[in-house]
């Protein structure tokens, strides 16, 4: 009974070692794609500014010859 016991826990304890598979990349594709269109809507929304402030710009440069 004691050896069975001491072979059991020997075989969980070998089994226990360093496992060195590499993690899996669950949908990094998409995590991509992600940050691709992260980057797109910053370029956006910087377009979007520099054009509201050229609109201001001209408003208020008309609105002063008046």
């Amino acid at each position: 009974m004691r050896l069975s016991f001491a072979i059991i826990i020997t075989a969980l304890l070998a089994a226990c070692g360093k496992n060195e598979v590499p993690p899996i990349k669950i949908a990094e594709p998409q995590r991509q794609q992600l940050q691709k269109a992260k980057e797109v809507d910053q370029l956006l929304q910087k377009a979007a500014e520099s054009q509201r402030l050229a609109i201001d710009a001209a408003t208020a440069s008309q609105a002063a010859e008046k």
